[in-house]
């Protein structure tokens, strides 16, 4: 009889063990996400050498990614540079330095299942919340081109906002 009750007992949480495991994992906490070293932002310095992008319109949910072009980067495939951090449902701010004044423009994506990738439809836009530093000026919600959406980076540096648009909205 004590086999039966232990084996029962045994069962049982080894059930609620496996139902509870995906709740558990639904809800990401920043320790858990597959965030590396080589995705930290630089700190934010106001007046030095850097672009300071102001977040908005992520979900508190998943990664944040936000991805830095010059000019001679192939556009939307080579970039300069890369963050990822948790993302927020209010504004934040992430920041990295630049070797040198000139051009740059900004992109970035809300990594909901935080894979690392942005999930795309069979057409190949996204399914996730994306965005465009100075995408306010397009005409067409469409991917933009590097000189629609470039801007300029002096000594002390620039604050620039990136909104995410959640692509099932209007």
């Amino acid at each position: 009889m004590p086999f039966k009750i232990a084996k029962q007992s045994f069962i049982l949480a080894a059930t609620i063990a496996l139902i509870g495991a995906p709740m558990a994992h639904a809800h990401h906490e920043a320790d858990s996400l597959p965030l590396f070293p080589r995705d930290k932002p630089d700190s934010c310095v106001d007046d030095g050498q850097q672009i300071r992008v102001t977040v908005k319109g992520a979900q508190h949910k998943g990664i944040a990614k936000v991805e830095f072009y010059k000019p001679h980067n192939k556009w939307l495939k080579d970039e300069y540079r890369k963050i990822r951090v948790p993302a927020h449902d209010e504004p934040f701010r992430v920041c990295i330095n630049v070797d040198e004044v000139g051009t740059y423009a900004v992109v970035g994506y809300n990594d909901l299942d935080a894979d690392r990738r942005l999930d795309k439809k069979w057409n190949f836009k996204p399914k996730e919340p994306f965005g465009a530093v100075n995408a306010h000026r397009l005409k067409k919600k469409k991917i933009p081109k590097f000189d629609q959406v470039s801007f300029e980076v002096g000594p002390t540096g620039i604050d620039v906002e990136l909104i995410y648009v959640d692509p099932k909205s209007k």
